[in-house]
């Protein structure tokens, strides 16, 4: 019983890093960042993306590989028939697919798209065109994985309700 107490603490705490880390990264940091001129921009987001991924990047995967063990061999989803035949496992299956398209989604489209940003050519020492194209689809990017989360995060409520 206290392995499951705790199992479930590290996954809940790992996952309000994850979340939390995000809506820092996007709520305040980044809007602050982006009224550096457009050098200092670089010089802090480079590595602060570099860190970023050092940290996210397992933080997201032991999320999910928590949240699976969690629901299935110390929950309540220990047969197919729990997983597709009952609310709660239909729940639960939603929110591990969205959790893990969410945490690729973070890497392969946003993150890249962020990344990608750093690699577009400056004039006069200022953005170009497309470096204010790419910057708003970044942000369109960002939105779509924010708006994931807070999904996720109902869909958690959802399960700590038993439904």
């Amino acid at each position: 019983m206290w392995f499951v107490v705790l199992f479930q603490w590290l996954h809940v705490l790992l996952a309000i890093f994850w979340f939390g880390s995000v809506l820092y990264l996007n709520v305040i940091l980044i809007p602050t960042i982006l009224r550096l001129p457009i050098e200092q921009q670089r010089a802090v987001t480079i590595p602060l993306g570099a860190f970023s991924d050092r940290i996210l990047t397992p933080v997201s995967m032991l999320v999910i590989l928590f949240g699976i063990l969690r629901g299935t061999v110390f929950g309540q989803v220990q047969h197919v028939t729990r997983l597709l035949g009952t609310s709660y496992g239909r729940i639960f299956l939603a929110a591990a697919l969205l959790t893990i398209g969410l945490a690729c989604w973070g890497t392969f489209v946003s993150g890249r798209a962020a990344k990608h940003l750093n690699t577009i050519p400056l004039v006069n020492g200022g953005p170009t065109p497309a470096f204010t194209n790419q910057l708003q689809r970044v942000k369109m990017f960002v939105l779509l994985e924010l708006v994931g989360f807070f999904i996720i995060f109902t869909l958690m409520i959802l399960l700590g309700s038993g439904i």
